[in-house]
């Protein structure tokens, strides 16, 4: 009796274990919880408000990704990830290039920059640009390829995470339609940011990417780039710059409003507070406010 007791609690305990995940960046984070909803443990290591490029892994950090059932991580941009990634099973590790469908923004230099100091650098270790959860498309590529992936190794909930796929693809594709709607009716679509970061948002919602001010991670602009900054914003009558609240340096957002009479508006590219749809919901409406200005 005592034995068919404590056999039915390993079931009972097995058949409720949460399935681990950990990503490296909160978006993908909250993409997943879409589809997990109660059934998952979802965690990211890479803080909000630290660069995505420059993050030091600890070693909690490095517990929580080998303890984990899926190790989610984009595969370009991230620190160290090929030596992390050697450590942990095949069948662990999601990456998120390797997604069927998943659009990828490989060549990103802008119109007019021929010459070297205003070709826009970028770190050898990225292999494409990383912020790939900025197309909401991908996100629903992401969603669907979780929902597989999850309903493989917790069979007893397939249902719901193919059930929950289908509420977020739902969203999505209103999200999708929301912005459509809403940015094609700007008069002017041109687009200039602090960092390079929102070429997968221009490119989904038809903006015009004319230009960013840092000329890659952590390098300063010169004051030949400020000029052409300052240029293209009058010739194309440019209302306002966008920023990432977590990047940004104020003194040549200064610079750039005294000379050229240009708001600024922060935006939060990594939903800090907030979850995947509400993060690009209010993306969405802050360019739409800032460009209509």
């Amino acid at each position: 009796m005592r034995l068919s007791i404590i056999f039915v609690l390993i079931l009972f305990s097995v058949s409720f274990a949460k399935v681990k995940i950990i990503t490296t960046v909160k978006p993908l984070a909250d993409i997943v919880k879409e589809v997990c909803n109660q059934n998952c443990e979802v965690n990211y290591i890479i803080p909000t408000n630290v660069s995505l490029h420059n993050y030091e892994y600890k070693y909690s950090d490095l517990k929580k990704i080998y303890s984990a059932d899926f190790f989610v991580f984009i595969g370009s941009g991230e620190p160290q990830i090929e030596n992390i990634i050697l450590n942990i099973k095949k069948e662990n590790l999601i990456p998120i290039y390797e997604v069927n469908g998943i659009y990828l923004i490989r060549e990103y230099e802008f119109e007019g920059y021929n010459d070297n100091e205003n070709q826009h650098n970028h770190d050898e270790d990225e292999l494409f640009h990383p912020a790939i959860w900025l197309d909401p498309e991908n996100a629903k590529k992401i969603a669907f390829y979780m929902a597989r992936k999850l309903s493989e190794k917790d069979k007893v909930n397939k249902n719901k995470y193919l059930s929950n796929y289908k509420n977020f693809e739902e969203k999505i594709n209103n999200l999708i339609t929301y912005g459509k709607n809403k940015l094609s009716k700007l008069k002017n679509k041109n687009f200039i940011s602090y960092h390079y970061l929102y070429p997968y948002f221009t490119n989904r919602f038809s903006l015009d990417y004319l230009a960013v001010i840092e000329l890659g991670h952590g390098k300063k602009p010169t004051i030949k780039h400020l000029n052409h900054i300052i240029s293209l914003i009058k010739i194309k009558k440019i209302p306002t710059i966008f920023v990432s609240k977590q990047f940004y340096n104020e003194r040549y957002l200064r610079l750039l409003k005294e000379n050229a009479s240009v708001n600024v508006i922060k935006l939060d590219p990594f939903g800090e507070g907030s979850n995947y749809i509400k993060t690009i919901k209010t993306i969405i409406d802050k360019v739409y406010k800032g460009l209509n200005t």
